[in-house]
């Protein structure tokens, strides 16, 4: 598993050697200004999570409402249209009625 280096390989260097230079204020300020963005972005991606959440939520809500509603319109649904044909032939007999009196 290990593979053992002999004694006289010399170390493998895995990335260049990099000269450390002190960073300027500039850099700096941009670099804090980068990461208040990124601070500002995950806030507003968890406020957005947030509300999407509770969206979801009053959304079920809704679906669940919206079925009972159907259930009880396929209920009343024969009742209504018994209830319509009733008027709409009540409606043209007092129609024909009124003519044959004219």
């Amino acid at each position: 598993m290990w593979k053992d280096s002999a004694v006289s390989e010399p170390p493998k260097a895995t990335a260049p050697a990099v000269t450390s230079k002190p960073v300027t204020e500039d850099e700096l300020r941009t670099i804090l200004d980068r990461l208040e963005s990124t601070r500002d972005i995950f806030r507003e991606n968890r406020e957005l999570r947030d509300v999407l959440s509770r969206r979801e939520s009053e959304s079920q809500v809704l679906r669940h409402r919206n079925a009972e509603l159907e259930d009880i319109m396929r209920k009343f649904a024969p009742m209504l249209l018994n209830v319509a044909t009733t008027m709409g032939l009540a409606a043209k007999t007092e129609m024909r009625d009124s003519r044959n009196e004219a």
